[in-house]
């Protein structure tokens, strides 16, 4: 914004004043070199909406796979009660064929060995039945056992998702009637902050207001190395007006994005890599924009913390 307002002062200058050809070019590459800024920053949007929907499709993948490894444990308790009742009636079979064989000692020596070679065959096919089953148990204790870990890791994440919500209300008590929300959706936790909040209308320059709420934030994440960071800049539908570096909402919603970014690094010693800026524009409203209301309801930054999920992604991989 500074920039541009530079970029317009010179233009005044320009107009309301002779300048030499000299001049005037110097000004032009200044504007083109705003134009390419502004392009970059466009094509740095799509690369961070890319990696959101990345991550959001290793969340859905997760969830997939618990879902399988409980079919897959119900599917091979199913089989491991129809063996036993298998090898239930081998048993039986064993018994009657053993009794039967004394029966035949004194008997013809063909019919002794006819009854000899069924019971070995006999014996065999219940050995055979009771190594698949050992092998079934074994593969259903480790199927549980692998359920149970996951299971296990997804509550640790769960609590310490719930645990971050906490520390992150604590932190912001005092900004609750500013117009801010902390809540838990899909295992992240959003921090939802208002434009009246952070910004004036139209504006990129983050309020005083808006700052003490961000470093407040800053403090709790700098003491969580663990935890993404997303941040999403949102908009109404309402055309924007006016001239700027920004053009559209697009550009609104990024340029505000980052300038949450820069007062969060700048708060606290946060690794850079750990955050993602972003801008949605008018396309992710809360409500829909009929009122003014409402309108100011979609007008808003979310601070999306997410955990880590290397653990988990072992455990699927290892299966």
């Amino acid at each position: 914004m500074k920039h541009w307002v530079f970029f317009m002062a010179l233009i005044v200058i320009f107009f309301t004043s002779c300048v030499t050809s000299k001049r005037y070019n110097e000004l032009d590459a200044l504007k083109n070199k705003l134009i390419h800024e502004n392009d970059s920053m466009r094509a740095q949007c799509l690369s961070l909406e890319g990696a959101l929907a990345d991550a959001s499709a290793e969340n859905v993948l997760l969830r997939n796979q618990r879902a399988g490894l409980i079919e897959d444990t119900t599917q091979m308790g199913t089989r491991m009660r129809y063996l036993t009742g298998k090898n239930k009636e081998l048993n039986e079979l064993n018994v009657l064929l053993e009794k039967n064989y004394k029966n035949l000692l004194a008997g013809s020596e063909t019919e002794t060995k006819r009854i000899l070679s069924e019971l070995r065959d006999a014996q065999a096919a219940l050995q055979k039945r009771e190594d698949e089953l050992n092998m079934i148990q074994h593969t259903l204790e480790e199927k549980s056992r692998r359920l149970e870990e996951l299971e296990r890791k997804l509550a640790e994440k769960d609590a310490q998702v719930q645990l971050l919500k906490n520390k992150v209300m604590e932190a912001l008590k005092g900004f609750k009637d500013s117009g801010l929300t902390v809540e838990v959706k899909n295992g992240k936790v959003y921090v939802s902050m208002s434009e009246k909040l952070l910004f004036a209308s139209g504006s990129t320059e983050v309020d005083q207001k808006g700052k003490d709420a961000l470093r407040e934030l800053a403090k709790v994440l700098e003491k969580e190395p663990d935890i993404n960071v997303m941040i999403e800049g949102h908009t109404d539908n309402v055309p924007l007006r006016g001239t700027g570096c920004n053009k559209d909402n697009w550009d609104l919603s990024v340029t505000r994005a980052t300038a949450v970014t820069r007062i969060l690094l700048a708060s606290a010693r946060i690794e850079p890599s750990r955050i993602t800026a972003s801008g949605r524009g008018e396309f992710m409203p809360l409500v829909n924009n009929d009122t003014p209301d409402n309108k100011a309801r979609n007008r808003r930054t979310e601070i999306i913390l997410t955990p880590k999920l290397d653990e988990l992604f072992k455990i699927i991989e290892s299966n």
